[in-house]
């Protein structure tokens, strides 16, 4: 399945997710949108980037701020929000370059996760402990040091979010009924974070009838994270969409056996069972 172009991203299928550098893979999986550009100009802006951040929490610990999430939050957001304005692009954007790390940092404007991404790509270059949280309609951080944990919204000038605050998020999106789940708290490492941007982008092709386009960024995300069953089943519509039939019927027989029950068998199996007639 891995062909010449994504052979580079076998490193990251095996790497503990903490010593993934996460920039490094984020430009790594958007190089392939952008064959002729080099990625230079990218990587000396995100070293830029964490070397401010250094600078600026160095700064707020000499002037007696403690060395705790609070601080941490005001280097990232004097640096990314304060200087460099990033935010997150309200219009009608198109996913293809909202969702794009190398789009994100020539606009200066993203979706949100490509900017929760951003943060903690700046975030983990220090040692911190952040991770993304994936809220309906919205991608959020939470960070944990010395002791103080926060969550807050990257695309919001890094406001901090109190219980009350998330339980209203979860009521404009979902309805005035709707609770807080602990799935809403399932924290995202680097590959995971990569997954969710490249699903976006995964999904925008389907939805142009690019199947062709969908199908390798599948197989860049099967490259990455081998062991997320749900890609094998992406993989066997794309294949079976693009005439590959026997490649369809290998991902979703696997995906059968893979996948917990409840988790679309009955269309995966539907599926296999029209390909082998």
């Amino acid at each position: 399945m891995i062909n010449d172009a994504n052979k580079h991203l076998t490193a990251y299928s095996s790497q503990v997710d903490k010593e993934i550098d996460l920039g490094e893979l984020a430009l790594a999986m958007a190089k392939f949108n952008h064959e002729n550009k080099s990625v230079d100009r990218y990587i000396q802006h995100i070293k830029k980037i964490k070397s401010q951040v250094a600078e600026r929490y160095d700064e707020l610990i000499s002037n007696g701020a403690g060395a705790d999430a609070g601080s941490a939050l005001a280097a990232l957001k004097h640096v990314l929000s304060d200087i460099y304005d990033y935010r997150a692009d309200e219009s009608d954007h198109e996913i293809l370059e909202s969702a794009d790390i190398m789009r994100l940092i020539d606009r200066g404007l993203g979706c949100r996760a490509a900017i929760a991404a951003l943060y903690m790509i700046a975030a983990r270059s220090q040692g911190w402990l952040i991770e993304g949280l994936n809220f309906p309609d919205i991608f959020l951080c939470r960070i944990d040091i010395g002791g103080q944990r926060l969550i807050f919204d990257p695309a919001g000038q890094c406001r901090v979010l109190e219980a009350h605050d998330l339980r209203s998020l979860i009521k404009d999106a979902l309805g005035d009924g709707a609770e807080l789940s602990n799935s809403y708290f399932d924290g995202l490492g680097a590959r995971a974070t990569i997954i969710h941007l490249s699903n976006y982008i995964k999904t925008r092709y389907i939805e142009m009838g690019d199947y062709a386009s969908a199908l390798d960024m599948v197989e860049r995300m099967m490259v990455i994270a081998p062991d997320e069953y749900r890609l094998l089943l992406d993989a066997g519509v794309l294949y079976a969409r693009s005439g590959q039939v026997d490649k369809a019927i290998g991902c979703l027989s696997n995906y059968i056996s893979a996948a917990p029950e409840g988790a679309n068998l009955y269309d995966a199996q539907m599926l296999l069972d029209e390909l082998l007639v």
